[in-house]
């Protein structure tokens, strides 16, 4: 039996994503196979197939995902057929420490969620935060576990402080912003969009400036600590306005991995530079807490049909969105 899969495959790049037959996946012990009702757009998807090169061999993309329980493998207690689920994308990652080397996330190294079937560990699904719409249940999983872990974990928030986020308007960025707030700090985020600055005056942002009008001025007050997804572009001049003391992690490289740094200005100022990328499933469990009790609603920017996600994909590179594109993934019966 065969079923329709967002896959990279033969061409390099963005060339290589196209819908595909693929078969359905069988489940193993401890395993649960999952008919994905609604996905969510990351970009570890786009990142992933732009450093694929040709292959003849298929990857199915995705890492988000929420839908219903198809089928349990053998040992499994905790679900059953019919069951609403939610899919930490990360495996074989259970607590804060040690950190593993590689994470294993679906769509990378693991067949992903864009498919009307997935097959996953049972300890990797979750019972959906009950506030939740199906398509925000889509949207929740890589992006906010990513921006729990940099916010808590990584960059020990504590209520009271100053946050920036640069670029606001990434699933990931809107994310830190909505946890942030709710857990008490006072944020400032930057961004070149008038709409998505004022979008996020209206999320609980205390302030949004533009990205090149960054200054201590212009801030009010010194930054405790930056979330920063942007990359080389953005992180000397949030370093120039930390606090001393102050903490920036990073966790995206959108618009490059390289830049200048003085470590005069480092170490005399005591700053920290601290990188972290997705979570635990012990921070997963937490995130999903802390999202049901402030009853945080991941924005969406549209949600589009599997057929056409390989175009979405491509638009999405522009940037101009705010939110996660998410796919509905229409759901076939295996009997």
């Amino acid at each position: 039996m065969t079923m329709r899969a967002v896959v990279h495959a033969h061409d390099a790049g963005l060339d290589g994503i196209r819908v595909s037959e693929v078969p359905v996946p069988s489940v193993g012990a401890g395993e649960v196979l999952v008919a994905v009702e609604y996905a969510g757009l990351n970009r570890h998807e786009l990142f992933t197939a732009l450093r694929r090169e040709t292959s003849p061999s298929a990857l199915i993309l995705g890492a988000d995902g929420a839908g219903s329980v198809a089928a349990v493998g053998a040992d499994v207690r905790e679900f059953v057929p019919g069951d609403s689920v939610l899919i930490n994308p990360t495996v074989n990652w259970p607590t804060r420490e040690p950190v593993p080397e590689h994470p294993s996330i679906l769509g990378g190294r693991l067949p992903g969620t864009f498919a009307e079937y997935v097959v996953v560990p049972a300890a990797n699904l979750h019972t959906p935060p009950t506030h939740l719409s199906d398509p925000e249940r889509g949207a929740l999983g890589l992006a906010a576990v990513t921006a729990f872990r940099a916010l808590c974990t990584v960059g020990e928030l504590r209520a009271g402080e100053h946050v920036l986020i640069p670029g606001i308007g990434s699933g990931v960025g809107l994310l830190a912003l909505d946890l942030a707030v709710a857990l008490g700090a006072e944020v400032t985020v930057t961004s070149r969009s008038e709409a998505k600055r004022q979008f996020a005056l209206t999320r609980g942002a205390a302030r949004a400036v533009a990205t090149n009008d960054i200054s201590r001025e212009r801030l009010m007050r010194p930054v405790d600590l930056i979330i920063d997804t942007i990359g080389a572009d953005s992180v000397p001049a949030g370093l120039s306005v930390l606090r001393p003391g102050g903490r920036l992690v990073t966790l995206g490289a959108t618009t490059g991995a390289e830049f200048g740094l003085s470590l005069r200005e480092l170490f005399f100022r005591q700053l920290s530079i601290r990188g972290t990328s997705v979570g635990s499933a012990e921070e997963f469990r937490d995130m999903l807490s802390a999202v049901a009790e402030h009853r945080i609603r991941p924005v969406i920017d549209g949600v589009v049909p599997l057929h056409d996600a390989p175009a979405a994909m491509r638009a999405s590179l522009a940037g101009a969105g705010q939110g996660k594109t998410i796919f509905h993934i229409r759901k076939d019966d295996l009997a």
